[in-house]
């Protein structure tokens, strides 16, 4: 298990009638995966607001493990007072509740959802030293070399949004490439920029301040059309018709936390991304600010479990 704790802001008060007296100390949200990758980038820079908006200061900890599961599970049990939350994602509440048999937690029965706060495609990567250029030359190399030298793809973990990315590219595609499992996105970038793999999916939080170096190629991004962040990126979907893989990241509390502080809670998330500051930083790594009712992000969450539960089934895909 990956710790890591930040106090990210401290700042004026709002106190509307409706969550009167709350929050009175500082809230701790869980980040289930390590620094460096595109949940901890995403929750350092909503944490920093909300701190600043609701007048206590936002701990970031990195509670990383069993491709986010053990963070999360961590907040699942939590007292429900609003004083401990989750950076949940696609992986810890739509994918891993189809991996994992123990997952510890139910991604819609133990949680109250606050807001979503972010989407982001993914970027598709080589080693430099990989002899392909674009998407078309990289499918055909694992054609190529097949299962007597089988390629290699990292991702942040077992379950993670990159893991089903590249499950979901081999399945379109019809190539082997050998999944390899990282404990988060950071540690996977420093060794495909090693040539320890291939090839890597990652989101754009994590992936574009590496996407320059001379040790990568950015062969593609996940999104059904280009990014104006890399327009001279193409879509994946250019080569593979239909491929789109975007991931989101939101507000979770323990569930039975009181409605009030639930909706104090989403339009403090509303009223961060809203900030020009806040929105400037997205914009500069490619990431979507995203906002909706509780509700709203509820019913996402009950309507993504059964999709990536097919794309697993098909795919094929397994825990290492």
């Amino acid at each position: 298990m990956a710790f890591a704790g930040t106090i990210v802001c401290v700042a004026g008060a709002m106190q509307p009638a409706s969550a009167a007296g709350y929050p009175d100390r500082p809230i701790r949200l869980i980040t289930p995966f390590p620094p460096g990758g595109g949940s901890d980038v995403v929750a350092r820079i909503i944490g920093e607001k909300l701190g600043s908006l609701l007048g206590q200061g936002v701990i970031i900890e990195n509670k990383a493990g069993a491709g986010g599961s053990l963070g999360t599970a961590f907040v699942a049990r939590a007292a429900p007072d609003g004083y401990t939350l989750v950076l949940g994602s696609t992986a810890t509440h739509a994918i891993n509740p189809s991996l994992y048999k123990d997952l510890g937690y139910d991604p819609i029965k133990d949680f109250a959802p606050v807001s979503p706060v972010a989407s982001t495609p993914l970027l598709l990567m080589v080693n430099a030293s990989v002899p392909a250029n674009n998407v078309g030359e990289l499918i055909a190399l694992a054609k190529k070399r097949g299962a007597s030298n089988e390629m290699t793809f990292a991702s942040a973990g077992t379950g993670s949004a990159q893991h089903l990315g590249g499950e979901l590219f081999k399945m379109m595609t019809g190539t082997r490439i050998m999944h390899v499992p990282y404990k988060g996105a950071g540690p996977a970038l420093v060794d495909l920029m090693a040539g320890q793999v291939d090839m890597d999916f990652d989101t754009m939080g994590s992936a574009l301040p590496q996407a320059g170096s001379p040790k990568l190629k950015v062969l593609g991004i996940s999104s059904l059309s280009r990014n104006p962040a890399l327009p001279k990126v193409p879509a994946i979907a250019e080569s593979v018709p239909g491929y789109e893989m975007i991931t989101w990241y939101g507000l979770f509390a323990p569930r039975g936390t009181p409605p009030e502080v639930v909706e104090r809670l989403n339009a403090a998330v509303k009223q961060a991304l809203d900030a020009k500051d806040v929105r400037d930083k997205f914009a500069t790594l490619a990431i979507e600010p995203t906002w909706s009712s509780s509700a709203d992000f509820a019913a996402l969450v009950d309507r993504d479990v059964p999709k990536w539960r097919k794309v697993i089934e098909q795919s094929g895909a397994k825990v290492d």
